[in-house]
């Protein structure tokens, strides 16, 4: 009798016990391979989403007849307060095990609302479709992080989520050069519509091709939203991470999503030269310095976990000189020669208070962890940033004119000093609270 293949693999297998561990591992790294790349490509998808408004702000103004205020609501408090304050209780659902299930469904909503903000024919309209957009991305980045990090060991951790925050990069490099592009070509509403269409396939693809990773004893089951968040800020390096970090996106967020019109309206130039010229150096830019960032905080925190805190602080420091320097030009080269400088700084403290979040969580908390720390610094950064500058550019018409928006950016971006002193005053329980987030 002919023995089956089945039969003879499995001998074969039980003979050569390395072998087949060799072959489990070597599927395990394909798998987490094609995770990896699943998700960084939705996290792409996400940031093209979020922040195409910054490209279209002119283009909506001169149609919709809104004005500075307006623009910072949609950029700013419209996407910000939905996105912030739902991610909590999404994250927890995450948390229960239907990471893949909160993904896929929050990555098609946000996708119908980004079909429906060009189809607005008032601000109106537009505002409530930013809202539905913030809603579905509010299961986004938590989930896709607690996805990664339940693939990769602690080890690799920090450099896996520095690729799915480097994929935000590119998209929000996309959003700038591709989205101005379209602009130009076939009118801001379009730019919209291209951005949803890749949702639903995406969608479909983790879906039907990704399992639920397995979570132990999950959280939803036994800790209600509020105990959840007590046990988290009763950390205090978890806490001063996101107020200091919260801090200084007031400033970051206001530049990124307020740059593309500034250079419109200063240097008088289109929007796809903003996408060829500042898009392409600022996504080139925030692309290396995720990169950087996520292998930098790795090999540091080897040495002292404390550069986890440290070099997000020190990034921003570094940051806010090239930011000052950037809006006192008056050459359009000189300004994009400091765009490069002015991004490189802050993006290094993406991945490494990405990492951290992850590891002063604990295993049981990783998406409401993730979720939390999102609260504060899309709440008070994004929902901050963008509008409070968009109100004081108002403000400062009145007695500065032409230059009011540049005022504006200066003063909130001033944001990053304070913010970093925050930060830093955290790494003295830093160790002791990832000691304790092992432990529950």
């Amino acid at each position: 009798m002919v023995p089956s293949v089945a039969h003879t693999s499995a001998n074969a297998a039980s003979s050569n016990p390395e072998a087949s561990l060799a072959s489990l591992k070597r599927r395990g790294r394909i798998k987490a391979i094609y995770i990896l790349a699943l998700v960084s490509s939705i996290s792409l998808l996400a940031y093209y989403d979020r922040f195409l408004v910054a490209i279209v702000a002119q283009s909506i103004k001169a149609d919709l007849h809104v004005s500075d205020g307006e623009i910072g609501l949609l950029s700013g408090l419209g996407f910000a307060v939905v996105y912030s304050v739902m991610a909590v209780p999404i994250a927890r659902f995450s948390d229960s095990g239907r990471r893949v299930k909160t993904l896929s469904i929050s990555l098609a909503f946000w996708s119908l609302m980004t079909a429906l903000c060009g189809a607005a024919t008032s601000f109106p309209m537009l505002l409530l479709a930013r809202l539905g957009v913030g809603l579905g991305e509010a299961g986004g980045n938590p989930t896709m992080h607690a996805l990664v990090s339940e693939t990769f060991e602690k080890r690799w951790r920090g450099t896996a989520i520095s690729i799915v925050v480097v994929a935000g990069g590119l998209g929000f490099m996309a959003a700038s050069s591709v989205g101005g592009w379209i602009v130009d070509h076939w009118g801001w509403r379009a730019a919209f519509f291209a951005g949803a269409v890749p949702g639903p396939l995406l969608a479909l693809l983790l879906w039907g091709t990704v399992r639920e990773p397995k979570v132990a004893n999950p959280v939803a089951d036994e800790r209600g939203i509020l105990t959840s968040s007590k046990i988290l800020l009763k950390r205090r390096a978890f806490k001063m991470l996101c107020v200091g970090l919260s801090i200084c996106t007031i400033g970051s967020f206001a530049m990124m999503s307020w740059t593309p019109a500034y250079l419109m309206r200063h240097f008088n130039i289109t929007a796809s030269q903003v996408g060829s010229g500042y898009g392409l150096t600022m996504g080139v830019s925030t692309v290396a310095a995720m990169l950087v960032g996520g292998i930098l905080a790795d090999t540091l925190a080897k040495r002292d976990p404390r550069w986890s805190l440290w070099l997000p602080a020190a990034s921003y420091v570094v940051a806010l000189p090239f930011t000052v320097a950037f809006l006192l030009q008056s050459n359009l080269a000189n300004a994009l020669l400091l765009v490069a400088p002015m991004t490189f700084a802050p993006g290094l403290a993406a991945p490494p208070a990405y990492a951290l979040v992850q590891s002063l969580s604990g295993s049981k908390l990783r998406a409401t962890g993730a979720a939390l720390f999102l609260l504060f610094t899309h709440l008070i950064g994004m929902g901050v940033g963008p509008s409070l500058t968009g109100i004081v550019s108002d403000m400062f018409t009145h007695f500065l004119g032409a230059d009011a928006l540049r005022g504006a950016m200066a003063l909130v971006a001033s944001a990053y000093l304070i913010g970093a002193c925050v930060m830093i005053s955290g790494a003295r329980t830093l160790i002791a609270d990832i000691e304790s987030a092992d432990k529950n």
